[in-house]
């Protein structure tokens, strides 16, 4: 199967929405600063190199998931105006005659929303129970997307791959016919060396 991949953060989404969801769920629920101790812990065990980002994602969601429903909120965030101003409108001007896949490595609770407003069916992100906040396996990063894609598709053939960050994304890229580095919704070739 021949494919289109988009990155989400910074790619199709102008900015990171994990942090901007987080700070959406703050405003709306300030008594989720009562879970800051425990995850600056986190945030120093992953700085210390003594944790991984998927530790440190378990952490942050379990706490918000004691006192919100993720997937509520989410759904909130992504009615939200200003959620959706980020949302790149040269995303609406690609080519759309390939399935298009999103893999991300933010939780797909928070991104199937962003996925039904762009009208992409297939959204690979990092798995996370919504009721819990647990991840359910690793990050979805590098070589890890290629894994999930393949789980979801079976073979693929990557055609276009659309990135911000060509060092995270560079398994993809190096599969990929073409590559398209992102800016701020400003796409540029990628160049293989």
């Amino acid at each position: 199967m021949l494919i289109d991949v988009y990155d989400f953060d910074g790619t199709i989404y102008d900015g990171d929405s994990t942090v901007d969801f987080v700070r959406f769920c703050l405003r709306r629920h300030p008594s989720l600063l009562t879970g800051v101790p425990g995850l600056t812990g986190a945030a120093l065990r992953l700085a210390a190199g003594k944790s991984s980002l998927t530790a440190f994602k378990s952490t942050l969601f379990g706490l918000m998931a004691r006192r919100v429903s993720l997937q509520d909120e989410a759904e909130r965030f992504w009615q939200d105006a200003g959620t959706r101003a980020n949302l790149g409108e040269w995303f609406e001007h690609t080519p759309r005659d390939l399935p298009i896949v999103i893999a991300s490595a933010s939780p797909e609770f928070e991104l199937t929303h962003a996925a039904a407003l762009l009208g992409v069916e297939v959204l690979i992100g990092t798995r996370c129970d919504a009721i819990t906040g647990q991840l359910l396996g690793a990050n979805c990063k590098g070589e890890e997307k290629l894994r999930r894609i393949g789980e979801r598709l079976g073979e693929f053939e990557i055609r276009a791959m659309y990135t911000d960050d060509a060092k995270a994304d560079g398994p993809l890229l190096a599969c990929a016919r073409e590559g398209y580095l992102l800016s701020h919704g400003v796409v540029t070739p990628y160049l293989k060396a």
